[in-house]
């Protein structure tokens, strides 16, 4: 097992609050979880302080970029949610907290990704527990998507069908993202064999389906059948759809590093552009969600009515699992890094 002495390294000047910045290493010398595909340098030494990890936000390393992307997501999502706070009632008026439950998850999920890029090289034990958290947040919001769409997005055929299973199904089916990035992240730690994105990727793609079925009807009925019925939020829909079939094939495709490896260490690399089309998929469904919103106004009488159960309960129950199977997965982590030991 290779490893870093940090005290026979010389240190870099850094930030007077976090200290001196130990200077990045290449591939060769860090622990194989750590190696990105095709990434050769730029990577920080593991056994230093929190603040030292906290401080390369500022400093030149690969994972740099992956925090700021998700750290200006995060902004980006209080800037939207002030935005529409200017003509919407977060709190005397519950037909809007599907949109704030949306706008809580999807905070979690990008500080969640922030945090886990920015501190994951502390420790093997750091790194599994960082990137747990960070799909502990992506499924959240993958559960807040699926309370806004079941109150704000599906037509009368489609809610005939639907409305009894879309909230309790599509609440399983992003808590088993969770379970499934967990396990495969554990079972199947870099460099990656191929089922550990085949776990990820089937579990991801199951909610993604399930939740698009809200919307399915009015994307046939205005792309591919003739009757051409447009809905304001329609192209918005597609955007974000299209959006996450990028971010999707840049999180999977390894590109454009895989033909220049070492190119793109710093910027470009593909995992930097998949959190750029996921946040600009984001954007993309919260326009589309205002718009659904402001136009199921008409049919409150014949939607579910959105109560504190309904949604911040649901979205609190899913948490509150999350948790109890994130120590359950953290118990496991231990128990094999003491037996690698």
């Amino acid at each position: 097992m290779l490893t870093c002495q940090a005290d026979n390294m010389k240190t870099s000047p850094g930030f007077v609050c976090f200290g001196p910045l130990v200077p990045t290493v290449p591939k060769s010398q860090v622990h194989t979880v750590y190696h990105v595909p095709y990434v050769q340098t730029g990577f920080r030494v593991a056994g230093q302080p929190w603040t030292y990890y906290i401080g390369s936000l500022f400093q030149k390393n690969n994972q740099c970029m992956n925090s700021w992307t998700h750290i200006i997501g995060f902004f980006a999502m209080i800037y939207t949610m002030l935005k529409f706070a200017q003509t919407l009632d977060f709190v005397g008026d519950s037909y809007t907290w599907p949109m704030l439950s949306l706008f809580i998850t999807s905070m979690l999920m990008y500080i969640g990704s922030a945090a886990a890029h920015c501190l994951q090289s502390k420790s093997t034990l750091a790194y599994f527990c960082c990137f747990m958290m960070d799909y502990a947040g992506i499924a959240i919001y993958g559960c807040g998507t699926v309370v806004a769409h079941y109150f704000y997005c599906m037509d009368d055929d489609v809610s005939y069908f639907l409305k009894d299973v879309f909230l309790p199904v599509g609440s399983v089916l992003t808590l088993n993202v969770f379970i499934c990035f967990a396990h495969a992240e554990i079972t199947y730690p870099r460099p990656y064999p191929p089922a550990n994105k085949l776990f990820k990727g089937v579990a991801l793609a199951s909610a993604h389906i399930w939740i698009t079925q809200s919307i399915s009807n009015r994307l046939y009925n205005y792309y591919v059948s003739l009757k051409r019925e447009y809905t304001r939020s329609i192209d918005s829909h597609l955007c974000h759809i299209l959006c996450v079939l990028a971010a999707t094939f840049f999180y999977s495709a390894d590109m454009p590093e895989r033909f220049f490896p070492g190119r793109f260490d710093f910027i470009g690399h593909g995992h930097q552009l998949f959190h750029i089309c996921a946040l600009l998929g984001s954007l993309f469904h919260f326009d589309a969600m205002y718009l659904d919103m402001q136009a199921g106004r008409a049919s409150l009488g014949k939607r579910p009515i959105p109560t504190l159960f309904n949604t911040f309960g649901v979205i609190f129950l899913v948490l509150l699992l999350e948790v109890l199977f994130y120590f359950w997965f953290y118990r496991k982590v231990v128990a094999k890094l003491e037996k690698q030991k």
